[in-house]
């Protein structure tokens, strides 16, 4: 990650609400966790709301936080931390975050989100178990985002990293100690045969191709579908952030641990689990820890320069950057942690102690224009977003980019759509991956036959892999078709090419032009024909 302009999310006109920076490293560093197959988590930084009593909407994403691996810099770290493993991410003291939670509609997971070992959800120590009567848990990807602990009543208190030893930290306040510090991730699976691991439409052509062809294709050749990206790069808009510091209690003087306080009150509810308890596999886990580190920690650690300052307050008034409510009456929600009613604030402490505490009670006035409303974005809206972003990535010819767009789209629409898959073959096919591009027109002629987009793409990727039956069955059928005669002619006559049939590409070629007198490729198809078809 580098210090570069940030990026914060922004609604598109579907209503969906979607940040990320870029997926490009910096060293060793990354900006997201992929757990298993299923599950994608990143840390987001964002703007430390006031702490007046005040509930604000979500404030804008300024950004993930670069990622790193503790074993990485086994000589450079904190000797405890080599036990325990994991990751570091840094921060500045009194700097908020939220984190991100991505993975695929139609294959959902959960995870334990904890800080200082106290789970986020509930309020209760750290546990590897399931609970059957309350849920504990944050359900992926319904829950995009989580911003804070469960304080109840659709609202969070703000995640604020805070150093350990000073009594600020939620861990000080629920387990009377300050060791651990960071957040610790637990991920669980489904059960085995709860969800598809794959859109079964994939396995549906793989085993009609199988018998009507004899393919022999290996499963795990279609596995990278799932794999790509969930929430990536959508209606994003750059925002550049001051390099003015951050509204801190205290100085960046000191190398010291971090762990996790509570700051102001965010609206967001905690949505709860509809698939039921049963869904998850309670032996398929992941656990991760997440260190956290100030900006002289990770300087000395990394040797690098830590981010750039959050962007304060005025910033963020003054910019006109939006915030976001976030709210759908029809989506149930988790009931706040009793525990946490008792959890005082970062400024709330400092208060006590008489500890200056900046600007961080000063409310903000926030304009009704100001307020973008979003709701959870369901898998049609989300599907709709990436088909879009997909078309234009494609009309760049930037195909890897259009390919795992449109596969995100596939992936979360309930409809499939014949164009996705003529798109989706596309992509393949200047990807060179023909193969799977014939699968995919086969998949988009599967659901509407006259779908002239999935026939040629895919009898573009016949005719590259010397499918000379094939190129013609699908040649024929354009060939046939006022506005795709002159293409079907052309593919024709290039699969009569392939198989020594001369006459047929003379014929066909002689088609083309009667169509178009001018057609260059039919004079070329026309002349290596004849010249061929002439006895020696």
């Amino acid at each position: 990650m580098n210090t570069a302009p940030q990026k914060m999310p922004v609604e598109s006109d579907l209503g969906l609400c979607i940040s990320r920076s870029d997926s490009s490293t910096e060293g060793n560093s990354f900006d997201e966790i992929i757990v298993g197959r299923h599950a994608k988590i990143s840390f987001n930084r964002t703007l430390r709301i006031p702490e007046d009593g005040k509930t604000y909407p979500l404030p804008a994403g300024m950004g993930r936080l670069p990622i790193h691996r503790v074993e990485d810099y086994a000589d450079k770290v904190p000797e405890p931390w080599l036990k325990e493993g994991g990751y570091f991410i840094p921060l500045y003291q009194s700097e908020a975050l939220f984190l991100e939670l991505n993975g695929p509609k139609w294959h959902p997971s959960i995870a334990k989100v904890c800080v200082g070992r106290v789970n986020a959800i509930s309020g209760e120590l750290y546990s590897e178990k399931l609970s059957s009567h309350k849920q504990d848990y944050v359900v992926i990807p319904d829950q995009h985002w989580l911003d804070g602990i469960n304080s109840g009543n659709g609202v969070v208190r703000q995640f604020v990293a805070m150093p350990l030893g000073k009594g600020y930290t939620i861990e000080a306040q629920i387990s009377d100690e300050e060791i651990h510090g960071g957040f610790q991730l637990l991920i669980f699976d489904a059960a085995v045969g709860r969800f598809p691991d794959r859109d079964p439409a994939i396995d549906k052509l793989i085993e009609k191709l199988k018998k009507a062809r004899s393919l022999s294709l290996h499963d795990d050749h279609f596995l990278n579908y799932e794999e790509e990206e969930l929430y990536c790069s959508l209606f994003g808009k750059e925002v550049e952030t001051s390099p003015g510091g951050p509204s801190v209690l205290f100085q960046m003087a000191e190398d010291e641990p971090m762990g996790i306080a509570a700051g102001g009150n965010i609206e967001q509810m905690i949505i709860a689990d509809s698939y039921g308890i049963d869904s998850w596999d309670k032996n398929r886990t992941q656990a991760l820890t997440i260190h956290l580190v100030n900006s002289l920690s990770y300087k000395n650690i990394t040797g690098k320069n830590p981010p750039l300052s959050p962007i304060t307050k005025v910033e963020y008034e003054n910019s006109g950057i939006p915030w976001f409510s976030f709210y759908d009456e029809n989506v149930p929600k988790v009931a706040g942690a009793s525990l946490f009613k008792r959890i005082l604030g970062v400024s709330e402490i400092a208060n006590r102690r008489g500890e200056a505490a900046g600007d961080s009670k000063r409310a903000m006035n926030i304009s009704p224009d100001k307020i973008r409303k979003i709701r959870t974005p369901d898998a049609a809206e989300a599907a709709e977003a990436y088909r879009i972003r997909a078309y234009e990535s494609a009309a760049k010819s930037e195909w890897k980019r259009a390919l795992s767009e449109i596969s995100n789209a596939i992936d979360l629409s309930g409809k499939k759509k014949a164009s996705d898959f003529a798109l989706r073959c596309c992509c393949n096919y200047n990807l060179e991956n023909y193969t799977d591009g014939e699968v995919d027109g086969s998949l988009g002629l599967e659901i509407n036959s006259e779908s002239k987009d999935a026939r040629s793409w895919r009898a573009y990727c016949r005719l590259a892999t010397g499918d000379h039956e094939g190129l013609k069955e699908d040649a024929d059928v354009l060939a046939s078709r006022s506005e795709t005669a002159i293409f079907g002619f052309e593919m024709r006559a290039e699969a009569a090419m392939l198989s020594g049939r001369y006459q047929d590409a003379i014929n066909d070629a002689l088609n083309i032009r009667k169509l178009d007198v001018n057609h260059a490729r039919a004079e070329r198809i026309l002349t290596e024909a004849r010249l061929k078809a002439s006895p020696k």
